[in-house]
């Protein structure tokens, strides 16, 4: 009951928009989860925005007026950009902004969903084991 209070409490951190990924793992760490339970639930909880606004868009799409008003937001120059480098774009920019941010904007810009997801998993993935393996050295330094 222990382990499922703290990783419920670590996913929560990773969800919430103020902490996200940046809070969530030292968080996890000072709670005395493994590294493995840190990194799957931190990135779970971060995750977990980009699911919940990719529902959330594909249900506000199917107004006909929202999803013509959504189509007209994005020039097709700048959709031929998107399509080149907008992946590029989320992996650099997610940990930066946020996953909230990131979603929207990758919602309004019209960006492939299955690329943006696999794309901001990575980056949040990269992340979450680069602030593990940072802040693990840090307190080892000082021990």
């Amino acid at each position: 009951m222990d382990y499922l209070l703290k990783a419920a409490s670590a996913w929560f951190m990773g969800f919430f928009p103020l902490a996200e990924i940046y809070v969530a793992v030292p968080y996890a760490i000072a709670l005395d989860l493994d590294n493995v339970s840190v990194i799957v639930w931190t990135v779970f909880g971060n995750f977990t925005p980009a699911l919940l606004i990719s529902f959330l868009y594909q249900q506000l799409v199917r107004i006909p007026r929202i999803a013509k008003w959504m189509e007209s937001l994005v020039s097709e120059k700048a959709q031929q950009r998107i399509d080149r480098w907008g992946i590029w774009f989320v992996l650099l920019a997610t940990p930066l902004t946020g996953i909230w941010i990131m979603s929207v904007t990758a919602k309004i810009i019209q960006l492939n969903t299955a690329r943006f997801l696999v794309s901001a998993f990575i980056s949040i993935l990269i992340y979450a084991i680069g602030i593990l393996i940072v802040t693990q050295t840090g307190v080892s330094a000082f021990l």
